[in-house]
């Protein structure tokens, strides 16, 4: 039997722009116990969406005072389960979705714990949950379309992660003030399942508001533009794809390395018939074919297998391609290039 504070945190956790969605079923609340107490998960269940103060937070808890809230937001910032900011000598807090936010913040430090083994394997749990789930679900039944128009909202309209070549994320890191630097979750998962990953782990960047947040609390140092552009091109030799969510510093603003081998989410996309639908990619891979030799230099670096060679030449499926530009560094005669798409007219937000 699950307390009712569990129950109500899957609509809590549902609202925020999450990855992971909260779906009730044993491992869903095998985890959420393990992360959180009844009483935090009541806390957390109250929450307005966004930051909000400790006196709007009270205001939905009837039998709770500022005063005795306080400590315990304290204790869930501890354990990542909120985000505290500081303006103007004033507080605000805000809960933190499973994905992207609380799983990373767990693994960020790099510990080797046995409560880091426990939510690993807890998380792996239910993510397994999840996909069969999803595997075992009749498709959706299909629905008249509707004409097509554009409608004006005034609210903000938040962007979900993008693949981004090496050269805009430098230039994004070069004008970022805050940026925290810390150990990557998929990688440190495979030391907990002892599957080691060759690739380096120190390239897991927070940027902006939410840098000051886990810099604070311990868990990632704080690095300089030049020392981040020089982990970001460690990563990109070492053959890692770059994913940036760009929104305005929604939750936490995460750079993150990927490999196929040990990221969930790249696997999944790489694993997928259209890998360039699935996630915002913001260029495409353009080939000369006069200055290409199809020395198949390329083919190996991508984690999309959107290169092959047919008749002695070089070709894209663009459908697979995410515009990550590993295959254009490693090119020996620049044949390569990346050509902007739609979605790079929208510029990184800067934290």
């Amino acid at each position: 039997m699950n307390e009712p504070a569990y129950e109500k945190l899957i609509d809590a956790m549902n609202a925020r722009n999450q990855i992971l969605p909260s779906v009730p079923c044993d491992e869903f609340f095998a985890l959420a116990r393990e992360l959180f107490t009844p009483e935090e998960a009541e806390i957390a269940s109250a929450m307005p969406l966004g930051h909000s103060s400790i006196e709007q937070i009270a205001e939905r808890l009837p039998s709770t005072s500022t005063t005795k809230l306080a400590p315990k937001l304290e204790t869930m910032a501890d354990k990542f389960l909120i985000q505290i900011r500081e303006a103007n000598g004033k507080k605000s807090y805000e809960l933190l979705p499973f994905i992207p936010g609380i799983t990373e913040l767990v693994f960020i430090g790099g510990f080797v714990d046995e409560r880091s083994k426990k939510v690993f394997k807890l998380v792996m749990k239910y993510i397994w949950a999840l996909e069969k789930m999803a595997a075992s679900a009749p498709p959706p039944e299909a629905s008249p379309a509707e004409p097509a128009r554009k409608i004006s909202v005034e609210e903000e309209v938040t962007h979900k992660s993008a693949i981004v070549p090496l050269k805009e994320i430098n230039e994004l890191l070069m004008n970022t003030e805050y940026i925290g630097a810390g150990i990557c979750m998929c990688r440190r998962q495979g030391d907990l399942q002892n599957k080691p990953c060759k690739a380096p782990q120190d390239n897991c960047l927070i940027l902006g508001e939410s840098a000051k947040f886990v810099i604070g609390r311990g868990i990632a140092k704080r690095i300089t533009g030049e020392e981040a552009v020089k982990r970001m091109e460690e990563a990109d030799r070492a053959g890692l794809i770059h994913t940036y969510s760009n929104d305005p510093d929604h939750f936490i603003n995460l750079l993150c390395n990927c490999c196929q081998c040990h990221c969930r989410i790249i696997s999944s996309i790489a694993h997928s018939p259209f890998p360039g639908q699935i996630i915002t990619a913001r260029y495409m891979v353009a080939i000369d074919e006069d200055s290409c030799t199809a020395c198949e230099a390329c083919i190996e670096r991508c984690q999309m297998e959107a290169l092959k060679t047919e008749s002695g030449k070089l070709i894209c499926n663009t459908i697979r391609c995410l515009g990550c530009g590993l295959c254009t560094s490693v090119c020996p005669t620049e044949s390569l290039t990346l050509k902007p798409l739609e979605a790079s007219k929208v510029p990184l937000n800067k934290c």
